[in-house]
């Protein structure tokens, strides 16, 4: 998934291709993406006069409103807009709300057809031999949570972002700046530290990450900080490091 076409964001691309080439890889790959990254790549093989072997699909995102780009059978994935100098989207990935569970050990006190648990899983109730009911609440167990993580790459601040990410358990945000270059963030449509604070804690985000840190600073840790003083449980993204979605 690529974001935009700014340099730091694909100049990399035909490279980990290469690599995926060179590796055996056979299976399809699909990139989404904007309009634009296949001109480039194709540029790129032209040139070389090497391309992979595998095929490459491309499904372009939508940067003006929030798209459902695929769908598994317990994930949706969605591009939505950004704000920054070129066409940019984040990238927003949901668990759906699953059944709620059968309770086996219901099975140890009465047998049930097949068709009977189907039903229940559905949300009946049941009706036992000598006439009692069991609501479906006693019956059945929570699948828990859905949970949901935020990319939100390149950008300005957007304070409508928050609605959208409502209740997101972890939420990537860029923080390019600290708050006292606020004109400087306006100017080159990013984010402060500070507002990608704001808007974690606007959203009611379980945990925020910032990153894409302007190399004007040789510790994150003041960026950090700042975003901290409004959304404490707040974290810096580096290479190597893993996150848990929720729970």
């Amino acid at each position: 998934m690529i974001s935009h076409l700014h340099a730091d964001h694909y100049l990399g691309l035909p490279g980990l291709l290469s690599s995926m080439d060179l590796l055996g890889r056979t299976a399809a790959l699909t990139i989404y993406c904007p309009k634009g990254l296949d001109d480039f790549l194709a540029i790129n093989y032209r040139i070389s006069g090497a391309r992979p072997r595998f095929e490459i699909r491309y499904v372009f995102t939508n940067p003006n409103e929030p798209t459902l780009l695929f769908e598994l059978y317990k994930l949706d994935v969605y591009s939505f807009p950004l704000e920054h100098r070129i066409p940019c989207t984040g990238f927003l990935f949901k668990e759906k709300q699953l059944q709620r569970k059968f309770d086996k050990r219901f099975l140890n006190r009465y047998f049930l057809l097949p068709e009977e648990i189907v039903a229940i899983k559905n949300g009946a109730d049941y009706t036992a031999p000598d006439g009692t009911v069991f609501p479906n609440s006693e019956l059945t167990v929570s699948p828990g949570k859905p949970r949901a993580y935020a990319y939100c790459s390149d950008t300005v601040y957007m304070p409508s972002l928050a609605e959208y990410l409502k209740g997101t358990d972890l939420i990537y945000h860029e923080a390019t700046f600290a708050h006292d270059l606020l004109e400087r963030a306006i100017a080159t449509k990013h984010t402060t530290a500070l507002q990608a604070g704001m808007l974690a804690k606007e959203a009611g985000a379980g945990k925020l990450i910032i990153g894409h840190f302007s190399s004007r600073y040789t510790d994150a840790d003041v960026l950090v900080n700042e975003a901290r003083t409004v959304f404490p449980n707040t974290e810096k993204a580096m290479e190597g490091l893993v996150f848990q979605v929720g729970y």
